[in-house]
């Protein structure tokens, strides 16, 4: 991942949730996008699961599957990622 692509305020929310760099890149590239006014929420849904399985293999999102419910809320016109947060 681009370093940055996250914002001060982004780098510092994923280390205090203790997000790893790679679910993130793994967001980026597989993740749900979901727009909303001036931002777009990523996560992970059923089928970006199944992609994500079909890329590293399924051993390894199950032992990963704890970082699944990270979501990355990111700028719509720069693509910045703006925070890191977990779903509830």
């Amino acid at each position: 991942m681009n370093r940055r692509a996250l914002t001060r305020h982004a780098a510092v929310r994923q280390q205090q949730r203790c997000i790893p760099p790679l679910v993130i890149d793994w967001l980026l590239a597989y993740g749900r996008r979901d727009a909303s006014v001036g931002a777009v929420k990523i996560r992970f849904d059923r089928r970006a699961r199944k992609e994500l399985a079909r890329e590293v293999g399924d051993r390894v999102v199950s032992l990963m599957s704890k970082y699944l419910n990270a979501a990355l809320v990111v700028d719509r016109d720069t693509d910045r990622v703006i925070t890191v947060e977990w779903l509830h």
